[in-house]
């Protein structure tokens, strides 16, 4: 609930002018009651980013689950995360504040989930062989380098182009990526 209102308030008035006051009124809380639970806003803020990063791989992770083949699956897992987080930057406009102080003061959390989803890919491209689909000698290097590649399209300060121009443009580089990932071909 604490995270939630925070959330709400951050997107509407930003992190800066957002105070613990406000979020402990929107939980119908005292501020006292609050710090029994968080020990200052930046806090919040963080389990926040915690909270919507998960939800992203989430979308990604049943995207790429319910996809036949592993070339659907890697595509469906890179749309899927991209749509999210456009969606998410679209309803958001003080994103910008939040991402700022985690990438600035929260690494651990970014590369948290940023091993979650090199992990997914290393899954999907073993899948991948596994089919017959996909020739892959070094399946970890493999997986973080289509993460690497696929980065501008899992970055809030990237998405301010229209949706359709990012499909199109993913959809390039997944064609790209997945020519160089097809059996036959050690890549």
């Amino acid at each position: 609930m604490i995270v939630a209102a925070a959330i709400r308030r951050f997107s509407h008035y930003g992190y800066g002018k957002t105070t613990m006051a406000e979020i402990a009124a929107d939980c119908d809380m005292s501020v006292g009651n609050l710090y029994r639970f968080y020990k200052n806003k930046e806090d919040i803020a963080v389990e926040g980013a915690r909270v919507c990063m998960a939800e992203k791989a989430r979308a990604g992770e049943q995207a790429a689950a319910q996809a036949g083949a592993a070339p659907q699956a890697l595509r469906d897992y890179c749309l899927a995360r991209m749509r999210f987080l456009h969606r998410l930057v679209s309803e958001t406009p003080h994103m910008y504040e939040l991402v700022q102080l985690i990438a600035g003061k929260h690494k651990d959390v970014l590369h948290h989930f940023e091993d979650r989803a090199v992990q997914v890919l290393r899954d999907i491209i073993v899948r991948g062989i596994d089919d017959g689909e996909f020739c892959v000698c070094e399946v970890a290097a493999v997986a973080a380098d289509i993460y690497n590649a696929t980065t501008k399209y899992n970055m809030p300060l990237c998405m301010d182009a229209p949706l359709k121009q990012l499909e199109a443009e993913l959809d390039s580089l997944l064609d790209l990526i997945q020519g160089g990932l097809k059996a036959g071909k050690p890549s």
